[in-house]
């Protein structure tokens, strides 16, 4: 209104309206200002073109709203009402009528999201301005134009294409649209229709679109997908690169489908025969089989049997000899061998198989050279762990176990370490055999008497004897004494109220409790007043007795000096 005031002042429009009619006209109250009416073009003057609007009045409009059209007189128009208010005469406008017609219709289609025709008028900062109906224009942003990055912007100037109102402002009249949106939902509906078609087990062609670390992702024209490397070759170790080039077409079977999510999962591999299958009908446990070593590690080889099989041969079952640590010293990569096949995993595709039972077990030879119960001489080959026992090398490729509780009657060795170092001599006897494990349980106590049963009459509570300080601990004092150094004496702080005792001390002790399970007699210092208690409780002839036993252990002790 306000360009309308500017443009047609009250005196402008009072002279030409007093020109045209020359007859006094009265105001009209039953129409208002903005409606829009269907007219009848009554005259076509020099500068003005009178309409009749259906109410006994007529209006008149400017000329140059019709400079682009041919007009005639009974030709109708819409008009929209500009003015009212001039001695009844009206200010009508075609422009004005064409223009609010053109915005509500804009307005159903974007409120109905159908699509539009524009026309692109010309480049502008950040997009091309475009023309939708005669005076109605638009703003199409550069990244609305199409799905792909544009390369050549001035290609689009000039052409008419299909949009869609995504924004629009009518308070400011702005209106922004998309020709991007159409195309992704082509696209979207393509895709739908695209996933619907495929089934798994297809065959489908596909062109490389980008070659990853974990795959193959595959341009299938609406969708991609995705070839895992795992799918790629039936053989283990093979990247993606060695296999396919960026932009050639391939050949696919449809694995998986998930149309929630519009995946497709490719295979490759299993466009050919698993070998797996060729090669289950070929072996059987004991059939002897060639291959050529692909890998070695410390803990075997592993060999090609057929293109993607392979087989593992175990150190173990490489040679007999014990003294192989590894794979390495004995197979070297790409050596052709022959292997037995000793087992075959069906479930996990898995074939075993060994290199030294081309030949016979040696074990069975040499144990017969061995008995149980018979004394021999090994040397130590290895501290278990955890303390658990010796391992005893007794020949080549022939070992026993020594465990912990079978080296001494009297004590346990919770450091073994300490007391044994490898490649020391000990002597053993055989307890047991086992063939089929080939496993020599060895024993160090039984070549000697145990002697608990005669100690423990010896050492009996209240009895008093003489030790040696070997070890002052946190506490207590442990003792030895000369009849056995593996026997130990215990004695506990709370029988040492004042300990000035030194390692290597020789005192007199009172036995108070002796521990058949573990082999420890509890012992405390002695004093004027266990006298009493021993003179109560014993005879002359218990401790004649005692004496005889000890005299008769010192000697044999001595002799095994």
């Amino acid at each position: 209104m306000n360009y309308l005031k500017k443009k047609y002042n009250s005196k402008i429009l009072k002279k030409h309206f007093n020109k045209i009619f020359k007859k006094k006209i009265y105001k009209i109250p039953e129409i208002n200002k903005y409606d829009i009416y269907k007219g009848r073009i009554i005259n076509i003057l020099e500068d003005y073109v009178v309409i009749d609007f259906g109410h006994k009045f007529e209006g008149i409009v400017p000329i140059n709203e019709f400079k682009k059209e041919k007009i005639k007189i009974n030709d109708k128009k819409d008009i929209m009402i500009v003015n009212t208010n001039y001695n009844g005469n009206c200010l009508l406008s075609y422009k004005k009528a064409l223009n609010n017609k053109s915005w509500i219709n804009i307005q159903k289609i974007y409120e109905s999201k159908n699509n539009i025709k524009g026309y692109i008028l010309y480049r502008t900062k950040g997009g091309y301005i475009v023309s939708l109906y005669k005076d109605i224009t638009c703003f199409l942003p550069g990244s609305q134009i199409k799905v792909n990055a544009i390369k050549d912007y001035d290609y689009y100037i000039g052409k008419i294409i299909d949009l869609q109102i995504i924004k629009i402002n009518l308070k400011i009249q702005n209106i922004i649209v998309s020709h991007k949106v159409i195309m992704d939902n082509n696209i979207e509906n393509n895709k739908k229709k695209f996933i619907d078609s495929l089934e798994v087990g297809k065959i489908i062609e596909g062109k490389v679109k980008n070659i990853i670390s974990y795959g193959v992702f595959i341009d299938l024209g609406y969708i991609d997908g995705l070839l895992h490397i795992t799918d790629i070759s039936w053989k283990k170790k093979v990247t993606p690169r060695s296999v396919f080039k960026l932009g050639k077409r391939y050949k696919f079977i449809i694995i998986g489908i998930d149309k929630e999510k519009s995946r497709v999962q490719l295979g490759y591999k299993q466009l050919t025969t698993n070998p797996w299958d060729i090669l289950i009908n070929k072996i059987k446990i004991g059939k002897v089989i060639r291959g050529r070593v692909t890998a070695v590690t410390d803990y075997g080889a592993f060999i090609e049997l057929l293109e993607g099989i392979e087989g593992l041969l175990h150190v173990s079952e490489m040679s007999w000899d014990h003294e192989l640590k590894t794979a390495k010293d004995l197979i070297k990569i790409n050596q052709l061998i022959k292997c037995i096949v000793i087992n075959i995993d069906k479930d996990d595709k898995k074939v075993y198989l060994s290199l030294k039972r081309f030949k016979k077990d040696p074990f069975e030879e040499i144990i017969k050279k061995y008995s149980i119960g018979k004394k021999y001489t090994g040397i130590i080959d290895k501290i278990l762990k955890y303390n658990y026992g010796l391992r005893i090398k007794l020949e080549k490729n022939l070992y026993g176990i020594l465990l912990n509780n079978d080296i001494s009657w009297y004590k346990r060795i919770y450091n073994l370490s300490k007391y044994y170092k490898i490649g020391d001599k000990i002597d053993v006897t055989i307890l047991s055999i086992n063939l089929k494990t080939k496993k020599i349980i060895l024993g160090h106590k039984q070549l000697y008497s145990n002697k608990w049963d005669e100690y423990k009459k010896i050492f009996k509570p209240k009895s008093v004897h003489k030790g040696t300080i070997t070890k002052i601990t946190k506490n207590s004092i442990i003792l030895n004494n000369k009849i056995n150094k593996d026997l130990k004496f215990f004695i506990y702080n709370k029988f040492l109220k004042n300990n000035t005792y030194n390692i290597g001390d020789e005192i007199k002790f009172f036995v108070i409790d002796v521990n058949n399970k573990y082999k420890k007699i509890y012992v405390k210092p002695y004093n004027i007043k266990d006298k009493k208690i021993i003179l109560e409780t014993s005879t002359f002839g218990d401790l004649d007795e005692l004496n005889i036993i000890k005299k008769k252990i010192e000697k044999e002790e001595n002799k095994n000096k």
